[in-house]
């Protein structure tokens, strides 16, 4: 299949009711349908395509190394056809299936390959693909990212909910909700920093330093440095932005309106995303450094929501606040925990 034929075919598996997922690979389990693809289609170019259709890719598997905290729930159905095979594969969620993009080895050299697998529906007390919510979301949340952020005040207004005391910092407000030793992890922040051309927010290198990269509540993907490909938001930012500069691959960015961050420009960053794939990025302005507000967008591919506010601010809002809607989980009673990200290359184990 050529590229307009792949992508064809994958909205007819994942569209409702759509066709059988019975793989025709001898050797395959049940429950995905491996895509024939011609030696013409562009890794590249389907990655892009895929994230504007589906959202917020993840990183299951690179350079030949699997991510082991990869579950049941985050993708491992794409990596359970290829053990032994996979080089590379990057995975979407959309509804009850899982999307999947990589690269297996294949005799002498590698291949292309494209999957949609099946996608254990989340339980009715969960946030599900789709949710219909009682009440409108705030105002606040509404709209393009492109139109000025909001005040504070009317934030504190709109989200039904009064600010915790002001005794402590948001970042100490995370570590008591979670119960969490701070690690005192230490990072090259002036190399990371120099590689961007703009500092980092200083409450997230707090996060990061206390947290390191991990999953808070087993559903909201923080990200940090040296964590493996998973939880690195830097290498992540690397390949998203390769992508997004890459002539061959059309003018409409994976992030529109906006574009992927580039050293001296203005543009998106990932720092955060969901089991669900909600995405948490700063709007960067390198003429403006230290400004960051945060832009978040739902798994649906539905428009930017742009909050003034900080990193912790935000993420302590996602765990804690249930009124903090669209993006808010503590309604749904998922606890506030949080579990660190492998170490080194997906904790250096090989596919």
């Amino acid at each position: 299949m050529d590229e307009r034929e792949l992508l064809e075919a994958v909205d007819s598996l994942v569209r409702p009711g759509g066709r059988e997922r019975v793989c025709g690979r001898s050797g395959h389990p049940a429950g995905h349908v491996c895509l024939a693809v011609s030696d013409a289609v562009n890794l590249s170019a389907l990655l892009r395509e895929f994230s504007r259709r589906y959202g917020q890719l993840r990183n299951l598997a690179m350079g030949g190394y699997a991510d082991p905290t990869v579950t049941e729930r985050t993708g491992l159905p794409l990596l359970a056809p290829f053990a032994g095979e996979l080089v590379e594969m990057r995975g979407w969620a959309s509804g009850s299936r899982w999307i999947g993009c990589g690269v297996v080895r294949a005799g002498d050299g590698e291949q292309l390959v494209v999957l949609v697998a099946e996608r254990a529906a989340p339980s009715p007390d969960a946030p599900p693909e789709g949710t219909s919510w009682v009440d409108p979301p705030p105002r606040v949340t509404g709209g393009d990212a492109r139109g000025a952020a909001q005040p504070r005040a009317e934030i504190e207004a709109e989200a039904g909910t009064e600010l915790p005391e002001a005794c402590c910092t948001w970042v100490q407000r995370v570590i008591e909700l979670t119960e969490w030793k701070p690690l005192g992890i230490s990072a090259d922040w002036a190399a990371i920093e120099g590689e961007l051309g703009v500092p980092l927010p200083a409450d997230y290198k707090e996060l990061y330093e206390a947290f390191g990269g991990g999953v808070f509540s087993d559903s909201v993907y923080f990200l940090g440095c040296d964590e493996g490909v998973s939880f690195d938001f830097l290498a992540q930012w690397r390949v998203a932005l390769s992508v997004d500069q890459d002539s061959g691959l059309g003018s409409v960015s994976a992030v529109d309106p906006h574009a992927v961050y580039a050293p001296g420009g203005k543009g998106v960053v990932a720092w955060g995303s969901t089991e669900w794939a909600d995405e948490y990025c700063w709007l960067i302005d390198a003429g403006r450094p230290g400004d960051y507000p945060v832009l978040a967008r739902s798994h649906d591919g539905g428009p930017w929501h742009r909050y003034a506010m900080s990193t912790s601010e935000f993420l302590y809002r996602v765990l804690a606040d249930a009124g903090f809607r669209p993006f808010g989980i503590a309604q749904y009673d998922l606890g506030a925990t949080f579990k660190p990200g492998s170490v080194g290359p997906f904790d250096g184990r090989p596919l």
